[in-house]
């Protein structure tokens, strides 16, 4: 039972990080830029109705709104739930509703991407400016940094087949942890090189908040490569240790952790007001 109650203070602090704090954050990020960069004054920030981005406000807030009351609840069953008699179906608990829980921040990516499209189309410019320095993966992070995730992803993976006598095949969980903690990795480092070379995204973003965004990106990446490794080598330790029942709130910390690195990081260093809002008003010239 006691697995229980530390399960479920280590859920709600998921559940309000996650479908209350952060949702809240961001909507008041959207409005701000809605009061502040009205249409009137920057239209190339908006490819649609003003009526459409208050409908997709809206949709976001209500969504969130139906996951936390789902997450509560979820909470109770959990009250009367047996934890420790359910081994990896209990661990998957926060990872699947963590996975909910982050739908509605998928949705905005999409939208942004779907909304830079747009931006490129209806962009009437002819001539573009081009960076004649190539990015490097080091002049956004330092290589101690990156040393240290290529450390960790080395010593999650030995650690583990260390505890398990070297046992290495399909079907065990050595053998499982290492392919998704290397797919983990892949995805990461596909993020990053697609971000370094890949094209502009925003073709009104100048250069100097391109480059914060590249950077923000970059060190989440790596940062949440680190945090991959650490929970693995935790779950990985819980098997020779005795640690399973601390598996399902390890597993709740992990995706909080990963909160914190992609929405927190970016609405700390991503700042509205750092970002240039100049590019979006009507260009006089064309006009």
């Amino acid at each position: 039972m006691s697995d229980n109650i530390l399960f479920l203070i280590v859920f709600l602090s998921q559940i309000f990080l996650l479908s209350l704090y952060f949702p809240m954050k961001i909507l008041g990020r959207m409005r701000y830029v809605r009061k502040t960069y009205p249409p009137s004054q920057y239209p190339k920030l908006y490819t649609k109705p003003i009526e459409y981005y208050e409908k997709e406000q809206r949709n976001y807030q209500i969504i969130n709104q139906i996951i936390f009351v789902a997450g509560l609840m979820l909470m109770f069953a959990v009250w009367v739930w047996d934890f420790s008699s359910y081994g990896k179906l209990a661990r998957l608990l926060p990872i699947v509703f963590g996975m909910i829980q982050f739908l509605p921040v998928i949705r905005l990516e999409l939208s942004e991407s779907s909304q830079f499209k747009l931006m490129r189309k209806a962009s009437l410019r002819t001539t573009r400016k081009a960076e004649l320095r190539p990015r490097r993966l080091f002049d956004f992070i330092s290589p101690a940094m990156f040393g240290v995730a290529i450390f960790m992803y080395i010593a999650a993976i030995f650690l583990d087949l260390y505890w398990h006598q070297f046992n290495f095949h399909w079907g065990h969980d050595t053998f499982e942890r290492a392919m998704f903690l290397t797919a983990g990795y892949f995805l990461f480092s596909t993020i990053i090189v697609l971000n370094l070379h890949g094209k502009k995204r925003n073709p009104h973003e100048t250069y100097e908040d391109r480059t914060r965004q590249i950077e923000f990106i970059l060190k989440s990446q790596i940062y949440a490569g680190i945090a991959m490794s650490v929970i693995f080598t935790t779950v990985a330790a819980g098997d020779v240790f005795d640690m399973a029942p601390l598996e399902p709130s390890l597993m709740s910390l992990y995706f909080q952790s990963i909160a914190w690195i992609s929405i927190g990081s970016k609405l700390r260093t991503l700042r509205i007001e750092n970002i240039n809002f100049d590019v979006y008003k009507e260009d006089v010239s064309v006009t």
